[in-house]
């Protein structure tokens, strides 16, 4: 994480290094001596650094709540999962759009779905719409929680509030 502060901090002045003193304070290795304005810059950053700090470390977690996810699919009220990875979604509403063009063709074969373990599912049109709507909703859903906690943690102006979700 330091490094992001080094970045923070070089991006007002170049600097050779920044020391953590594990008391809440920072050393900081200046290539040349910053200007009044941009000692004011790197003294907010670093009072703000414990807030974005946390708010960083909280976004990993939430990262990994969301890999966790997408890695267990979505379960189909069949009982078998689906995968929900963008890849997946998009080649799902590919099977789905040329499922639908072959109807409108007046191609009735059966669609074929395959689930996370490899095995394929059997559809006609009528029940891979109903499947595709409700895979559609569950989809957004989980994007839209996953979001709103992303949201929540930038929002966040103290470490209390921070804490709290």
């Amino acid at each position: 994480m330091l490094d992001v502060l080094h970045n923070l901090i070089n991006s007002i002045t170049p600097i050779v290094g920044i020391g953590d003193n594990e008391d809440g304070t920072y050393v900081v290795d200046y290539i040349e001596i910053p200007t009044e304005n941009q000692l004011s810059q790197i003294n907010s950053v670093i009072e703000s650094w414990p807030l974005e700090k946390a708010k960083l470390e909280k976004l990993e977690t939430v990262d990994n709540e969301w890999q966790n996810t997408l890695n267990n699919g979505w379960t189909t009220p069949y009982g078998w999962k689906l995968g929900i990875t963008t890849q997946d979604v998009a080649l799902l509403n590919g099977n789905f759009t040329l499922a639908k063009e072959a109807s409108n063709l007046g191609i009735t074969d059966h669609i074929f779905v395959i689930d996370t373990d490899g095995e394929s599912h059997e559809f006609n049109l009528q029940d891979l719409t109903m499947l595709m709507l409700q895979y559609g909703q569950a989809r957004a859903a989980l994007s839209s929680q996953d979001a709103a906690k992303r949201k929540a943690i930038n929002n966040a102006t103290t470490l209390e509030e921070l804490n709290n979700l």
